[in-house]
């Protein structure tokens, strides 16, 4: 026996020092015979044969994890610019050679079964991928890929998926490091895993190692010999270029997988339900009266649905029974109103002529004919059963049934029950069984113990006759939405013992996980010798029985077939064990290689490549994601001629395809040939019209095709300068340098108190000669607007002025900081922060200013003499410096005077705290302002104080207070008391709310027992304002900042900054619509305050926020983009316009431009700031990040040169964990030792390099704004909503080219002047104008038709071309255009023009307000009325049925006058009521929009909006004109809408039921309709709870999500509101 190493069990690669490797499970001990066949596949690509349930997935996972090592390399991202060898494992970019194993399954149920072993087993990570995964998958490009293929080692998908893959060049077979093939007998034909390995797979360069897996190569009922045998074989191992094996242990019967012996159990049939046979037969007479060929193409489905409907009931009846069938006749979900749904469908039902003609179409006359055969034979049925003219379960059945209680009898009542699969052919009579048995449980005593599930399942490839009979029912909605869940649900119990029987199709033949049974019955015989072996495979739990149910009738031939399957089985073990080299086969003359014919398209560099097998699939594909409504078909349509040599085929591209040709293919033997040719031939004209990628794939889901989009690491700013709000005026100025020039500007301070009787010292001191704080910087500072901060006693107008340029000596500067310190750290007490005076942050100084004389040089606190000045206080520094105690690092206090009117401008506190808290710092808490002398003596009752004490004693004096509390005895009792306030410790004054809390009663406190503080009461208070207005300040700066990057050499006037002393400005605007206009200039000045509104996100607590504007930018920059996309790109349709411009107006792209432009986050505010803790005063740093520097300087310091010179050369891979964590410390401390260089050194260069990223990692997160993408997205509109609101059209299109966006000459770095000049050219014409002339002839006959369209909408064209086109649909032949383009242009046009309204007219309104009466204006809905009443649908070209059919049964809604009141009806309902009348609490049907109009369509509301995008073509693009158009239009719905803003249902509903369940998923069998579910629940007044589920079916996920949330609304206003 090998070892262990040698079949991958304990291989090196799994030291946990690999992160990609997770734990691996150790209960997997491999068998001799699984070891022998890894030996196989080690040695070449390899076919293993081996039974169902012998584990052949754990010989995968073995030769999986031989190979490992070849994954674990992250795969290759692209050449970057700093590695010039790049791909060679050296960078972050990835591995060139990376390789990935891919294991590959037929069946969506084996994908997440497959992934659990190998993640169980393998210990990497494993991808899963298929269809029900993501639908999207097709459309994934090489981005999407690279992120998976680096998350995952091994992948496991559909084959499908794999082969587009390969097709596409995304992936190259030399990536493929071990290619799984489960289930490998497949690969036949054009299967996929056919067409992988003959197409893709070359065996000229063998890349990865192959490996097929399978039960039996034999897929028939019995072979002619061992000739055939050979041949099979040999042509399956010619396809898979491998080598089919199996192992000796096999041949010899070995012991573990030992099969069971097949065993007949026959029955005699009889005659059963004869007289229901007869009504089955007239059932089946009428289907066969029509060939499904016969029918048209629109009916094929439906009477095919049907027709198998039909033909199952008669075989539910003799393999169930009658009383199986009666159930399902009378269900309400069952087989008659299954048909019945059918034939409401809008291409079966029955339409209506103008003349009034009904049109009823083949396929709906038999169906009623069915159904009326159907009720005749439920009333038969229910007949039959109540008069026991018959048994009501099938011999069949019956004899089953015996079979199963017998085996569960002779088990025994303690043994477990035996474990039952039973195969069945047909999917509907699973159902009907299933059913059947949990009926009997519950009635018949002696079935209790039959507890069944089933399994249908099913499968991704091409499926033939068996897989299209196993299709469900699409009317079963609630089963067919949880199918998949009940699938594996249903595994789960079978594999508990939760249930012991499983009813199951073919799907559990092969691959599925099922756990070992002791009994396999098939109720139908096997079709191949493949279901043969692998339903035998199932039964290997010991003693297991493998049963055939048989008429006694066809016993002799079904033994013939057993006898046959028994000759295969030895002949493959005889194959099998001759192990000496094969010939290979001759090549069949009559198999075609597809390649030589029809050459294949490759793309050079990518590997891309479409095959002649694959060409009709990726057209198709193409076709189908051309932008279109459904109404409109975009499948190409193809005639094929017979000629002498053989056919010839043309196929012609959809009207909505870029590319208008029709391509013609070679004459070729058949006509699948042909078909292929010309196929190949037109993607190899869509790719060289740039309608297909390198990757082969439709360039409208290429994910990087818009070439405005630029990549996000262009905007490496948006992660650096989001933190630090800096002002570049404020940052990295060297406050030490030696020409010591400075700006000194003072902080005037004007109280407007809350109280009259206010007598506290404030702005004016008592004792003293400072007259104000003064701003001392580097930098001169932008003239700041008065403004206002609110402490709780009072309003305080904030005066900063420049005084005068002032020289000041090196020598004081280390004064200066020492002032910073005492008032920030020692008064303030801001302890989160310390003074770090080798660090240049935050450079300014904030220092005492006094009156000076310019003659005689004297000292005053306040003065009005125009020869004096302000000056620093240099002497009042001083003075401070000699109370400070610099040993013991504490204020020096002073003794109370003996005079209390000395000390009415003092701070005090109780001097017996003094002795506990030596420490100011530590006092403040107990800190006190004196106000004035109390009235009160020390002899006086104590006031705030209980009138007894616990003891029922008189309330005490302060004197005895004092005296019992703290052993104090007064020397004075009878001297006044000092009333005084607690100095507050809170500085959040920016807003006014801050100032509204209730003062405290002041405090009464002795002077003679009192210690003064050495800063006043006054500066003390202006100081507690100092954060607030510092905060303030930078803001202001912050938006100048801004305002001259964005508007450069503008004029910025002070003088329009007087009206922003109480709110810093007004959102009041006149005339805006005016701004729209193109032909304005704007020459005025610009006020940079205004921009501090856009960078002030709502969160930040402050009056004013960015809501508003940003409101009015979003829609503006739709509107501009619109025009950009609709001007330069006239061959694009919408669906490509639409892509554009979301993509360019994304918040991606709006943030990662104005990053990289004007480097906006970095003024950005969305934090509310309280200066206390999240502010850091000029000249300190956060405590936190100078620790974390002095560690590191102490770190760096003790380590040696040598060892720092050597940290980037060292490899990880070779060093322990404890040095690599040493390493990475040392790394950590060397960067924060640059980031302390970088604070020590002055740089006029404002760039952010690495030192501020980990500047910014340094600082804890309460000092910084972090920024979210939407959050800067969200600012730059606002900036361009204001930019438009107050300066116009041109100067919003000139702030879009400084963030260069909106223009392709962006890409090539055009002139800025210039790059939106595309905007300001003449108006494009009408498409209509380019058509051929006689198009043109056609067009201009047809305008004739059009005068009463231009009366009714009350405009005249001068180019009728405009109106035509947009009243033209995609379906009109006879005009080679549509209106979708002018709707695309329409929409943004009233967007537009309603927001600019409604934010001029409404001031008041919040956003929310806003964006609700914008969305009831241009809704669907009002748009569908507007259209209505103008009877624009009247004239709209269309070559639709369905489009009819829906326009028809809409406005079949109305009787009479009906119409006119639902236009004039100005409410905001989106569904109809009589629509939802079946909506009852007892039943609440599924509601199918294919077969019921309850909403307005779409298509009336894209007329409006495609009419107004012509109005505005046609009137040189004059936006003022249009809105005269169109205002009577929507003034009624304006003036409803804005008294009472409507609500959507959705809103709601959300409202009323927060807690409510939304769903969405895909209709099964159809990917192009969706299932919207609403679920709200109530609760009654006995606790009870009912829950409501409102299910709709549509093509269009909101419309359906939309409907059911209507049908809720109404469903709660008849029925719960009340409850």
């Amino acid at each position: 026996m090998l070892q262990k190493l040698d079949h991958g069990c304990i291989l090196p690669w799994s030291d946990k020092k690999d992160e990609k490797v997770n734990d691996v499970q150790p209960d997997f001990i491999p068998r001799d015979y699984q070891i022998e066949m890894l030996n196989r596949a080690k040695k070449e690509n390899t076919i293993v044969m081996m039974p169902t349930g012998s584990g052949k997935t754990f010989v995968a996972v073995l030769l999986i994890k031989h190979y490992i090592h070849q994954v674990m390399t992250d795969p290759w991202k692209g050449p970057c610019k700093e590695n010039k060898s790049c791909g060679d494992r050296k960078c972050s970019c990835g591995d060139r050679n990376w390789k990935r194993t891919f294991f590959l399954v037929n069946q969506v149920t084996l994908v997440s079964q497959q992934k659990r072993v190998l993640e169980r087993h393998t210990g990497v990570s494993v991808g899963e991928y298929s269809g029900s995964h993501s639908k999207t998958i097709d459309t994934w490009n090489e981005k999407t890929w690279y992120y998976e293929f680096k998350q995952h080692q091994i992948v496991v998908m559909t084959t499908d998926i794999f082969k587009n893959l390969l097709s596409t060049g995304i992936l190259k077979t030399s990536q493929v490091n071990v290619l799984v093939l489960d289930e490998c007998h497949h690969a036949k034909e054009n299967h996929p895993m056919a067409v992988v390995m003959r197409d893709y797979w070359n065996p000229r360069k063998p890349d990865g190692r192959v490996l097929g897996l399978t039960a039996s190569v034999i897929d028939k009922k019995k072979i002619s010999g061992k000739a055939e045998l050979r041949l099979s074989i040999e042509k399956l191992q010619k396809m898979l270029q491998s080598r089919l094996v199996t192992p000796l242990e096999f041949v010899n019967q070995i012991k573990d997988v030992k099969l069971p012996d097949p065993v007949i159990y026959s029955f005699d049939q009889g005659n059963y339900a004869n007289e229901l046979l007869v009504i089955t037969e007239n059932l089946l007479d009428t289907m066969s009266r029509y060939t499904v060929k016969a029918l048209p193409e629109v009916e094929q489905s439906t009477y095919n649905h049907i027709k198998k409907i039909v033909t199952a009931i008669p075989v539910i009846i003799t393999e169930v029974g009658i009383d199986a069938l009666r159930a399902i006749l009378e269900d309400d979900r069952g087989f008659i109103a299954e048909i019945g749904n059918y034939l409401a469908s809008p291409n079966i039902a029955p339409s209506k002529e103008d003349d009034g003609t009904i049109i009823e179409c083949v396929t709906y006359k038999v169906g009623q004919t069915i159904l009326k055969q159907l009720e005749y034979l439920k009333t038969t049925t229910q007949s039959v059963v109540d008069n026991s003219q018959e048994v009501r379960m099938s011999v069949k059945f019956y004899e089953l049934l015996k079979y199963v209680l017998k085996l569960q009898y002779d088990t025994g009542e303690n043994a477990d029950p035996p474990r039952i699969i039973i195969f069945i052919e047909r999917r509907r009579v699973v159902d009907a069984m299933y059913k059947y048995l949990c009926k009997l449980r519950r009635e018949v005593r002696g079935c209790a113990n039959l507890k069944a599930s089933y399994v249908l399942g099913g499968s991704t490839g091409s499926g033939g006759k068996e897989e299209d009979d196993l299709k469900m029912s699409s009317f079963e909605i609630d089963e067919l939405i949880s199918i998949k869940k009940q699938q594996e649900q249903a595994l789960i119990d079978f594999r508990e013992g939760k249930s012991n029987i499983l009813l199951a199709t073919s799907v559990v033949e092969e691959g599925l996980d099922i756990p070992a049974c002791n009994v396999v019955i098939r109720y139908d015989f096997p079709q191949t010798y493949r279901a043969y072996v692998q339903s035998r495979g199932r039964a290997r739990q010991r003693p297991a029985k493998f049963t055939f149910f048989l008429k006694k009738s066809e016993i002799d031939e079904k033994e013939g077939l057993l006898k046959s399957f028994h000759d295969i089985e030895m002949l493959l073990r005889e194959y099998a064990s001759d192990l000496s080299p094969r010939e290979v086969a001759e090549e069949d003359d009559n198999e075609l290689d597809y390649n030589t014919l029809i050459p294949p398209l490759e793309v050079e560099g990518t590997g891309a490549k479409i095959t002649a097998t694959s060409a009709i699939q990726r057209l198709n594909f193409y076709c189908s994601q051309l932008p279109k409504d459904e109404y409109t078909d975009v499948m190409p349509s193809d005639f094929t001629t017979e000629e002498n040599s053989g056919f010839k085929t043309t196929i012609t591209l959809p009207k909505l395809c870029p590319v208008k040709l029709s391509v013609e293919g070679d004459c070729l033997a058949n006509k699948k040939l042909a078909k292929m040719s010309a196929a190949m031939k037109t993607l190899e004209a869509l790719y060289s019209a740039n309608e297909l990628t390198d990757a082969l794939l439709p360039q409208f889901r290429h994910k990087e095709a818009n070439p405005l989009m630029i990549a996000s690491e262009d905007g490496r700013s948006m992660t650096l300068d989001q933190k630090l709000k800096i002002p570049t005026v404020l940052w990295r100025k060297d406050l030490k340098e030696e020409s010591g020039s400075f700006y000194l500007y003072s902080i005037r301070l004007e109280l407007t108190p809350h109280d009259s009787d206010f007598a506290e010292h404030f702005v004016k001191g008592k004792d003293h000669r400072v007259a104000c704080y003064g701003i001392l910087c580097k930098a001169e500072l932008p003239n700041f607007p008065l403004f206002t901060v609110h402490p709780r006693f009072g309003s305080v107008t904030v005066c900063i002025k420049f005084e005068r340029k002032i020289d000041v000596p090196i020598h004081l500067l280390q004064t200066y900081y020492w002032f910073q310190e005492a008032v920030f750290t020692h008064a303030l007490d801001m302890n989160h922060v310390r003074q770090y005076s080798d660090a240049i942050f935050k450079s300014y100084f904030i220092l005492p200013l006094c009156w000076r004389s310019k003659a005689k040089g004297l000292q005053f606190s306040s003065s009005n003499n125009k020869s004096c000045f302000l000056d620093i206080d240099s002497r009042f520094i001083t003075q401070l410096q000699k109370q400070w105690d610099f040993e013991h690092n504490h204020w020096i206090f002073g003794n109370m005077p003996s005079d209390l009117n000395k000390c009415l401008d003092s701070v005090i506190f109780p001097a017996y705290n003094h002795s506990e808290h030596p420490n100011n710092k530590d006092i403040s808490g107990y800190l006190y302002a004196v106000i004035q002398k109390s009235e009160l003596t020390a002899a006086d009752k104590m006031r705030g104080r209980a009138n007894t004490s616990a003891d029922g004693l008189e309330t005490q004096t302060y004197e005895q207070y004092h005296l019992e509390k703290h052993g104090i005895k007064l020397q004075n009792p009878s001297k006044q008391l000092l009333e005084c306030r607690n100095i507050t410790r809170h500085y959040a004054f920016l807003t006014p709310h801050a100032s509204k809390k209730s003062n405290r009663p002041p405090m009464q406190l002795i002077g003679e027992i009192c210690k003064v503080h050495p800063i006043p009461s006054s500066l003390w208070s202006q100081a507690t304002c100092l954060p607030s207005i510092l905060w303030r300040m930078e803001t202001f700066c912050l938006s100048k900042e801004l305002t001259d990057t964005v508007y450069g050499n503008y004029n910025h006037n002070i003088s329009l900054l007087a009206s922003h002393c109480k709110d810093y400005f007004s959102e009041e605007t006149s005339n805006l619509m005016a701004k729209l206009r193109r032909d304005l200039e704007y020459k005025g000045d610009i006020d940079w305050l205004e921009t501090l509104h856009p960078i002030t996100h709502k969160s930040c607590g402050e009056d004013y926020n960015l809501e508003r504007l940003e409101f009015l930018g979003d829609r503006f920059l739709k509107f501009v983009s619109t025009l950009f996309y609709y001007r330069t790109m006239p061959d694009k349709h919408e669906g490509w316009l639409s892509r554009y411009r979301s993509e360019m107006i994304s918040n991606q792209n709006l943030a990662v431009r104005s990053c990289k432009e004007i480097k906006l986050p970095r003024y950005i505010l969305n934090k509310k700031i309280d200066p206390k803790e999240h502010w850091i005063p000029p000249c300190f740093l956060s405590s936190y990040t100078i620790d974390k520097l002095k560690e590191a300087e102490e770190a760096v310091s003790s380590a040696s040169e040598e060892t720092l010179n050597s940290l980037d050369l060292l490899p990880d891979t070779e060093l322990s964990a404890e040095v690599l964590r040493e390493v990475s410390r040392l790394k950590k401390a060397r960067m924060c030792v640059e980031v302390k260089e970088f604070l020590g050194n002055q740089s006029d260069d404002n760039s952010y390099n690495d030192a501020v990223v980990q500047l910014c990692e340094l600082i804890p997160d309460g000092h910084l704004q972090r920024l979210e993408t939407k959050d800067v997205a969200d600012s730059m509109e606002a900036l361009l909503g204001l930019c438009v609101a107050k300066y116009g059209y041109r100067k919003g299109v000139d702030l879009l080219d400084r963030i260069r966006i909106s223009t392709f000459q962006a890409k090539n770095g055009a002139d800025p002047e210039i790059l939106n000049d595309h905007l300001y050219e003449p108006t494009p014409p009408s498409q209509i104008s380019s058509l051929p002339p006689v198009a043109v002839r056609l067009a201009r006959s047809r305008c004739e038709n059009l005068r009463n369209v231009e009366k009714a909408i009350g405009y005249k064209f001068k180019e009728p071309f405009y109106l035509l086109e947009a009243l033209t649909h995609a379906s009109f032949n006879d005009i080679d255009t549509c209106y979708q383009r002018l709707e695309f242009l329409g929409d943004a046009v009233l967007d537009a023009l309603m927001v600019f309204h409604i934010y001029e007219q409404k001031p008041h309104y919040d956003q929310g307000q806003m964006t609700d009466l914008l969305s009831s204006l241009v809704c669907n809905t009002t748009l569908s009325k507007v259209c209505t009443k103008l009877e624009l649908h009247r004239s709209l070209l269309y070559d639709s049925v369905e489009l009819y059919n829906v326009l028809a049964r809409f406005f079949m809604n109305f009787e009479n006058d009906q119409l006119n009141e639902w236009c004039n009806d100005l409410s905001l309902e989106r569904v109809f009521v009589d629509s939802v009348e079946s909506d009852t609490p007892d039943r609440i049907p599924v509601l199918n929009l294919e077969s019921k109009v309850v909403q307005a369509p779409k298509l009336l509301g894209d007329l409006t909006e495609s009419v107004i995008g012509a109005i505005y073509l046609d009137c040189g693009e004059d936006i003022l004109r249009v809105w005269e158009v169109i205002w009577p239009w929507f003034e009624p719905f304006y003036i409803a809408f804005s008294e009472n803003i409507p609500k959507n249902p959705k809103a709601m509903i959300n409202e009323l039921y927060p807690g409510l369940r939304r769903m969405t998923e895909s209709y099964p069998g159809d990917h192009y309709k969706f299932i919207a579910t609403v679920t709200i629940a109530k609760r009654d007044e006995n606790n009870k709870v009912s829950k409501y589920d409102f299910k709709t079916v549509g093509r269009d996920r909101e419309t359906a999500m939309e409907v059911s949330y209507g049908r809720a609304l109404h469903f709660h206003k008849k029925y719960l509101v009340e409850m």
